[in-house]
């Protein structure tokens, strides 16, 4: 294994190859099985690990390939998470703009034993061979943002949550807590909290647009 920290490292997100978006499309149109995507996923996943070794990266990833966005895909697992379709995102975006979506609460927010990154993991653990693995998720603060703060106008709190939003913040840190853990005992001594969430605080509350960001809003 490398020596940590690292002078140099890489963001975790790739963009898509034609043939991957190509299988995630025929997925939704039901012309293939879930598991004739994962087949795919796998094989991409496998060709970026090799690229990302030979260009000398210390920690490999498996370039988000498995999510449809690089937040949302892990928030919605959680226990007491939902997905929601929306007609527009939550912020909007200069050019091209993802479909929209939110997140909103139906239960205690928890952290399940079988959430599907870490089989995702897993998987590029059996892979990457002797090198440093690097996981990435969304962090902790992306849920309340997305769910309560961009919500703002229509969240209402489950019962659970009402007049308590302590006990939202406690059960969303006690989640996470989970999550690392159960990382660590998979192997993992790299994981990444992405956040996007902080430039909200200082962006003043007339500007509508914000920068494109390809490799982590559009995969």
């Amino acid at each position: 294994m490398s020596q940590r920290p690292y002078r140099y490292d890489i963001v975790g997100s790739f963009l898509r190859p034609a043939y991957l978006k190509e299988a995630r499309a025929q997925f939704a149109n039901g012309e293939i099985s879930k598991d004739e995507l994962t087949a795919v996923e796998d094989k991409v996943i496998k060709e970026l690990v090799e690229k990302e070794k030979a260009v000398g990266l210390k920690a490999v990833t498996d370039g988000e390939f498995r999510r449809r966005m690089w937040h949302l895909d892990f928030l919605e697992e959680l226990d007491g998470v939902q997905h929601v379709d929306q007609t527009n995102w939550s912020v909007e975006f200069k050019g091209d703009k993802p479909k929209g979506a939110t997140l909103t609460f139906t239960d205690k927010v928890d952290f399940p034993a079988d959430h599907p990154f870490l089989s995702h993991f897993a998987y590029l653990k059996s892979i990457a061979g002797d090198v440093d693995l690097k996981q990435t998720i969304p962090s902790p603060s992306m849920l309340h943002l997305i769910a309560c703060v961009r919500s703002s106008d229509t969240y209402q709190p489950i019962a659970r949550y009402k007049d308590n939003e302590d006990l939202l913040l406690d059960d969303i840190a006690k989640a996470y807590i989970k999550a690392v853990h159960a990382f660590y005992d998979l192997g993992c001594r790299y994981l990444q909290l992405d956040d996007t969430s902080w430039g909200e605080f200082v962006m003043h509350p007339s500007v509508k647009i914000m920068p494109k960001k390809e490799s982590m809003w559009m995969k």
